[in-house]
C-alpha cells in the first residue's frame, strides 16, 4: 500500500518483475490524487479513499491489510505482503529461485524472512544512490534488525500486528535463505524527506504528536534521523559470513506467545553495530 513512493515503488515492481508476471503484483493507492509511476503499467492497482489520520488509523490500514491477503489466499496458493521499502531476497549462494523458495510456504504454511536494514553509512558512502541502478553495491553496508524478521510470505490466513512485525502463527520458519532486505535508510536524505512527510502526518497544526496514529517510528524528527544515521559511524563495518548464527538462534529461543494479543513474538535484536554485505548480493536489488 502506497502514497507518494516515487523513488521506492519503481523499485519495488522492478524487482518483483523478475519473478512473477506484473497482474499477480497488487499495489494498494492511498488516494484517488495519486499518480502512478509508468513503471506500474500492467500491474493490478486499485485506488482506496483517504482515511484521514486519527487514533487507531495505522490498526484500520492493517486490518484492512489483512483481509486483502486472505481474501488474494482464496485464489493465490502463496501471497507475500511487505511495505514497499521492503524486498524479499533469494540468497545467491543458496541457488534454485526466488519463486521456488516462496512456494516452500505451501508445505510449511508461513515463511519468515532474516532481515537485514540497509543502512546509508554517510561516513564511507558519498555517492547518491541513481535511479534504474542496483541499490546492493552501492551501498554496502547494513544492521540485523529482528524487527523486520515479518511473517511475510504466507499460504494460510494469519492476523498480523501492526506493521505486520509478528502475526498469530504459532511456528517459527525463519529462512536460511530468504533474506528481507529494509531500505528506509539506504539514503540520508530520502530518509530525511520520507521521515518528514511521515511526522507531519502524526502532527498536528502546531507540530504536536498525535498520539494513536501510527507506530512510534512515525513521530521521529529530523534531529532523530541525524543521531539514527551518525551512530553507524562510530566503528568500523564488520565483516562475517553473513550467517548469523547466533542471532538466528537468539530469535528461535526467544520465539514466544504474547499475552494480551496473541501474537508470536521474538527478541527484537536490534543494534548500531554495522555489517559488510557480501558481494554475491550486490546488484540484487
Amino acid at each position: 500500500m502506497v502514497r507518494d513512493e516515487p523513488v521506492f515503488l519503481p523499485r519495488w515492481v522492478d524487482h518483483w518483475r523478475k519473478t512473477v508476471p506484473p497482474e499477480h503484483m497488487f499495489i494498494l493507492v492511498d488516494g484517488f490524487d495519486q499518480v502512478v509511476p509508468p513503471e506500474a503499467a500492467g500491474c493490478q492497482v486499485v485506488f482506496l479513499p483517504r482515511r484521514p489520520p486519527a487514533p487507531g488509523w495505522d490498526e484500520a490500514r492493517w486490518r484492512m491489510l489483512t483481509a486483502f491477503a486472505h481474501a488474494l489466499l482464496e485464489r493465490f496458493e502463496v501471497v507475500v505482503l511487505n511495505d514497499v521499502d521492503e524486498l524479499v531476497v533469494l540468497d545467491p549462494a543458496a541457488g534454485g529461485s526466488l519463486a521456488s523458495a516462496l512456494a516452500e510456504a505451501r508445505e510449511l504454511g508461513v515463511i519468515t524472512p532474516f532481515a537485514i536494514e540497509v543502512v546509508h553509512r554517510v561516513d564511507l558512502e558519498e555517492e547518491p544512490l541513481v535511479a534504474g541502478e542496483p541499490v546492493l553495491g552501492r551501498r554496502r553496508y547494513g544492521r540485523i534488525h529482528a524487527s523486520y524478521c515479518k511473517p511475510c510470505i504466507v499460504a494460510r490466513p494469519v492476523r498480523w500486528s501492526l506493521g505486520g512485525h509478528y502475526s498469530d502463527h504459532p511456528v517459527l520458519h525463519l529462512s536460511e535463505k530468504l533474506f528481507l532486505f529494509h531500505l528506509r535508510a539506504m539514503d540520508a536524505a530520502l530518509l530525511h524527506r520520507r521521515q518528514a512527510a511521515r511526522l507531519s502526518l502524526v502532527s498536528d497544526g502546531e507540530g504536536r504528536v498525535r498520539e494513536g496514529i501510527a507506530g512510534g517510528g512515525w513521530a521521529r524528527d529530523a534531529d532523530n534521523v541525524d543521531q539514527f544515521l551518525q551512530s553507524f559511524c562510530r566503528s568500523a563495518p564488520e565483516v562475517t559470513d553473513f550467517t548469523f548464527g547466533w542471532q538466528r538462534q537468539r530469535i528461535r529461543r526467544s520465539w514466544r506467545q504474547e499475552e494480551g494479543t496473541g501474537m508470536w513474538v521474538h527478541d527484537r535484536l536490534h543494534n548500531r553495530r554495522s555489517y559488510a554485505i557480501p558481494e554475491r548480493f550486490f546488484g540484487v536489488i
